[in-house]
């Protein structure tokens, strides 16, 4: 991958508008709420659609977006009203249709007109995500607030990338950057930071144990490849990636755990990138077929739910109730924490053939080298 192909595959966010809801944040008594970052974000999304480079939009439907993303109609639209309210957008009639207009979109889009042309680019994968769900569901516009922060540095940096691989791009916070910045301590800094899991990578560094507690220095990020390459199914998985995705549904109902669409794909997300990434190209002894890959991720996955169901159990017995703060992060910590046990069941010869043929054909650290 040459300089010019490392880009986020998504859609613009002018940098200048991203500074007026900074200013609403920290000069005025109304602060955004997680709702209308999200809603403008759709809004952003569907202009994208609708290529209308005038900010212009004549098909947004909010209540499609609630049912999309999994969050309240009601919600959505209390964050439509404070982008009204505020005057990021407003309503009106053309060609006798109502229309929606992005104020100042136009102009930033045209620089020959005196705009700017200074933006940020969000990624389509994001609506894949339960990201902004989680936000919105926890009342965390900050959150939301250091997402769009950071692809705001990432498209600076990997313009100016050597490498052309955006794993190398990283972006650093400290942790006493991100408490300030976040407005939470440790504890929810970290699982604000989770939540992030499906579109960042994130190493801690500085790391020290102090009595029960843990210390964390630094945090450092990089995008995952979601947000650059197209979604291909070059391994052959998406059809047990589906079958799977209905085992869950079947677990989650039968311990009666309230979950939204947009958790079981969040599952699913965290599965292909901790699990099928890094078994990619463990093929059987003849070299053609995945039979062993699969009939492992299989029972591997339901061998997790059966753990994870244990937990609920004793958690219920212990406390009379159980309650997951984020379902796709559950299961994310489940999966890292249950593999590199379980990939001793496997052959090593199939292990070691594996990490010689990624490592042939990609030029890369094998992904199994650190797990077995």
């Amino acid at each position: 991958m040459n300089k010019t192909k490392i880009r986020i595959d998504g859609f613009r966010m002018h940098h200048a508008i991203l500074e007026e809801f900074r200013f609403l944040r920290d000069q005025s008594f109304e602060r955004p709420p997680a709702s209308a970052y999200v809603v403008y974000m759709t809004m952003l999304k569907q202009l994208h659609v609708e290529q209308n480079q005038r900010g212009i939009l004549k098909e947004f439907n909010l209540s499609t977006w609630a049912k999309k993303l999994g969050i309240s109609y009601s919600t959505l639209w209390g964050g439509k009203k404070f982008l009204e309210d505020h005057h990021f957008v407003k309503e009106e009639i053309h060609e006798g249709l109502p229309v929606l207009v992005l104020k100042d979109v136009e102009k930033y889009n045209t620089p020959e007109y005196g705009g700017v042309l200074n933006y940020l680019i969000i990624p389509h994968a994001l609506f894949d995500t339960n990201i902004l769900a989680e936000f919105v569901r926890t009342s965390n516009p900050e959150g939301i607030e250091l997402l769009l922060s950071l692809l705001n540095q990432f498209r600076t940096g990997m313009s100016f990338s050597k490498t052309g691989e955006v794993e190398k791009v990283k972006q650093e916070r400290t942790m006493k950057t991100l408490k300030a910045q976040l407005n939470k301590n440790a504890k929810g800094v970290r699982k604000t930071l989770s939540v992030l899991e499906p579109l960042f990578s994130i190493d801690f560094s500085g790391i020290e144990i102090r009595g029960k507690q843990i210390w964390i220095k630094k945090a450092s990020f990089s995008l995952k490849p979601e947000c650059v390459e197209e979604n291909t199914d070059e391994f052959n998985v998406n059809p047990l990636i589906a079958k799977l995705s209905k085992e869950l549904t079947y677990f989650l109902d039968g311990h009666q755990i309230k979950y939204k669409p947009r958790d079981q794909i969040d599952v699913m997300i965290s599965f292909k990138q901790e699990v099928v990434k890094k078994l990619n190209y463990l093929m059987d002894e003849e070299k053609e077929t995945f039979t062993v890959r699969d009939r492992f991720m299989k029972n591997f996955f339901l061998e997790t739910m059966d753990q994870i169901g244990t937990h609920i159990q004793t958690e219920k017995e212990r406390k009379g109730t159980f309650h997951f703060y984020s379902i796709g992060a559950f299961f994310r910590m489940a999966f890292r924490k249950f593999l590199p046990g379980a990939l001793k069941k496997l052959p090593y010869e199939l292990i070691f053939e594996a990490k010689i043929r990624e490592f042939t054909i990609t030029g890369q650290e094998p992904a199994l080298y650190n797990l077995i």
